[in-house]
């Protein structure tokens, strides 16, 4: 933690979405709830706003998330093969989130967000098979609207203590994960339920529409 303290000391911001965008790669030695923590930390002692703050952090795990996901279209399986991954994606692990994804799809990738251990492995593969991008920056949009505000919060809470805050976050990593993806749910079909009735009102329209000008005719 003092590491991470001492980066981000000189420009909390832009640190945090460097050190974000990292994370996602698995560089760091630390993980992303520790950066955000850290960033909380900052906005205690009113070096960032606590909206600037959500912004940097938000705006660095979005940019890092799409990248693997870019990763896993573009590059593939060739990754498999790169020293930096090779350990990450063991093959064992492979095959096992690839039965995940094929038995639960988008909801797998959303669960992904609250589970560190799983993420560079979940987006990856989201790209590798197909996952449209709009659909993954979606989902990942979700759930980091709902981990990082709370992250930035105990971090400011316990200033003092971050450690306490660490503990507090692994403590309610699963509960945060169920709630996560019930939220996420329930959000994806409030917006196809939308979408679906949008696009018959639109269909509505065209037929009273046709409709009239058979009359006029």
């Amino acid at each position: 933690m003092e590491a991470v303290l001492e980066l981000l000391s000189s420009h909390p911001g832009l640190w945090a979405f460097v050190l974000l965008l990292l994370c996602g790669f698995g560089l760091p030695p630390w993980s992303e709830e520790i950066v955000l923590l850290g960033t909380g930390y900052f906005v205690a002692t009113d070096d960032l706003g606590f909206l600037p703050a959500i912004g940097w952090c938000y705006a660095g795990i979005l940019v890092g998330d799409s990248l693997i996901w870019w990763m896993g279209r573009f590059a593939g399986e060739r990754v498999y093969q790169w020293p930096l991954f090779q350990k990450k994606f063991r093959p064992a692990r492979r095959m096992r989130f690839k039965k995940i994804f094929f038995a639960h799809g988008t909801k797998a990738v959303f669960a992904a967000r609250f589970l560190p251990g799983v993420r560079l492995m979940a987006y990856f593969l989201a790209g590798n098979l197909g996952m449209p991008l709009w659909k993954f920056v979606f989902l990942d949009s979700i759930g980091a609207l709902l981990t990082v505000p709370i992250s930035v919060y105990l971090g400011r809470l316990f200033a003092e203590n971050l450690d306490y805050a660490i503990t507090l976050i692994h403590r309610f990593e699963i509960p945060l994960a169920i709630l996560g993806v019930l939220a996420g749910w329930w959000i994806f079909r409030r917006w196809r339920t939308s979408q679906i009735e949008r696009l018959a009102s639109i269909r509505r329209k065209r037929a009273e529409r046709g409709s009239m000008e058979d009359e006029a005719h």
